[in-house]
């Protein structure tokens, strides 16, 4: 009987270190996801959520036109394609973008940079004279601050990083100098 209500006591210890145990887990876990939140930045989750919803794709063009989809709206819409372009130069989009093209299969990284060079360029070509004058005025004064920050952003990367996405950077140079001053 002894030995019998000692077995219970040593369950009933283990079982209260267990529960204990795991409620440090789940207190630690909430805190954790709390300060990675905090820490990153929400256009950076809906970049990777688009991206994780595209990313089996085989068509890089497709691939791109969905994630751009997903984390825009529809293409169709000239204020939401305007919004994508504008955020090539938003300091967070840029970050997440990286963090893509790093995480990226390897297969399929040159393709993705080389769609959304494709995408720039398209975007330029499909400028009515009304949407650059807009475009243009959006990049003016305020506009010249995030064009500087972006620059720096994207001259801290490494050089290797910086030669695969000069296609990207190319086409959006040419936009910017295509806009009317």
């Amino acid at each position: 009987m002894a030995l019998d209500m000692k077995a219970k006591s040593g369950r009933s210890k283990f079982w209260r270190v267990a529960v204990i145990c795991m409620a440090i887990f789940v207190v630690l876990g909430a805190v954790v996801v709390h300060r990675v939140r905090r820490v990153l930045p929400p256009e950076l989750m809906q970049d990777i959520r688009a991206g994780i919803a595209a990313r089996n794709i085989p068509d890089a063009d497709e691939r791109f036109e969905k994630y751009l989809e997903l984390r825009y709206g529809p293409q169709s819409d000239p204020a939401n394609r305007q919004k994508v372009f504008l955020d090539f130069f938003n300091l967070d989009h840029i970050r997440a973008l990286q963090l893509m093209v790093k995480h990226s299969p390897e297969n399929q990284r040159q393709a993705n940079i080389n769609a959304t060079a494709k995408w720039v360029e398209k975007y330029r070509e499909s400028l009515t004279p009304q949407q650059r004058a807009d475009l243009s005025a959006r990049l003016q004064s305020p506009g010249q601050t995030m064009l500087q920050q972006a620059t720096a952003q994207y001259n801290s990367q490494d050089v290797q990083y910086r030669g695969q996405t000069a296609p990207v950077i190319s086409q959006l140079l040419q936009t910017i100098a295509s806009l009317p001053k």
